[in-house]
């Protein structure tokens, strides 16, 4: 195997990596967002909030 081929397939593997844990990333953090929502469904604030995003 030429020293090309070799740095081809390890910049291949390398990408593969990162678009993997990405992926797993983007999982991990819809499944938290998901849970808080159904955590908070339906549960009424005891104070006004108006102007909270200023």
């Amino acid at each position: 195997m030429r020293n090309s081929d070799r740095e081809r397939k390890t910049q291949r593997l390398f990408y593969a990596l990162i678009l993997g844990l990405l992926v797993a990333y983007a999982g991990l953090k819809y499944r938290h967002i998901s849970l808080a929502f159904t955590a908070y469904e339906g549960q009424v604030l005891k104070s006004n909030t108006s102007g909270a995003a200023k």
